[in-house]
């Protein structure tokens, strides 16, 4: 064999290699989950998530978690694959299954008109629709310009640059709006409660005033950290402090 040639031939082994293992591996998995040995199926999909992620991959450990009865983690897997796969059906079926073992029932605060008109402006729960649209904005602006090289009408030539325009500033808006959307998905701090019950105080300390009490599986924004607690809000608008070993970040 050519010298030359052995380290490439190395750098493109190696992750043909750890593909075919990380194919093997989920393959077991499946095996294994069919079989209904849905422990070592965890086992062994965690393994796999050690080194990469998506949203069937967290599905498949989120049914797991279900299948050995253990809901707290099967919503917080449910979650996550939900976030990496916004909209998708399966998920949310399952996710709202798991929900009705919550022992907690918190009721959202009754959303406004504007709210829901802002949150079908950004798209919804499409997080990729902006990019789209943006996209096509700027083939279809490089094209009338393009065009307007070609014309001899002045008239003409200038309706298209203005149009143009038009759809320069569409285009910078749709990306604005696709930019903010990715950075609210990606920035979101949600949280599970981990713990069969948790006490949700008015301070940052031991011996603080209970505020209320909740149940593991309940779902969390956290609005900040401090001193190993955690500020947290529910959907209901109830905001107190709760120790940060007892949730999971989603």
């Amino acid at each position: 064999m050519n010298r030359t040639f052995a380290p490439l031939l190395l750098l493109l082994g190696v992750p043909l290699l750890a593909h075919a293992g990380t194919d093997a591996l989920l393959k077991s998995a499946q095996d294994a989950y069919s079989q209904g040995d849905y422990e070592q199926a965890l086992v062994r999909y965690d393994s796999v998530n050690t080194t990469q992620s998506s949203a069937s991959l967290l599905f498949n450990i989120g049914n797991c978690w279900s299948k050995l009865g253990d809901t707290p983690h099967a919503i917080l897997y449910y979650e996550r694959a939900l976030r990496a796969a916004p909209g998708a059906e399966d998920i949310q079926a399952n996710l709202d299954q798991a929900r009705t073992k919550v022992v907690d029932r918190v009721n959202e605060l009754p959303g406004f008109t504007l709210g829901s008109l802002w949150d079908r402006l950004q798209g919804g729960t499409d997080v990729d629709q902006w990019a789209r649209r943006s996209l096509w904005a700027c083939a279809i602006t490089a094209l009338l310009v393009a065009l307007s090289f070609f014309l001899r009408q002045a008239a003409l030539k200038r309706i298209l640059l203005s149009v143009g325009a038009l759809g320069f500033v569409m285009t910078v808006c749709a990306a604005g709006l696709a930019a903010f959307r990715v950075h609210e998905v990606d920035s979101r701090m949600e949280a599970i409660i981990m713990q069969p019950k948790v006490d949700i105080l008015g301070e940052p300390h031991e011996g603080a005033t209970t505020l209320f009490i909740l149940h593991d599986g309940t779902k969390l924004s956290v609005l900040k950290e401090q001193d190993g607690w955690s500020e947290v809000k529910l959907s209901n608008g109830s905001v107190g402090w709760v120790q940060r070993s007892a949730l999971e970040t989603i």
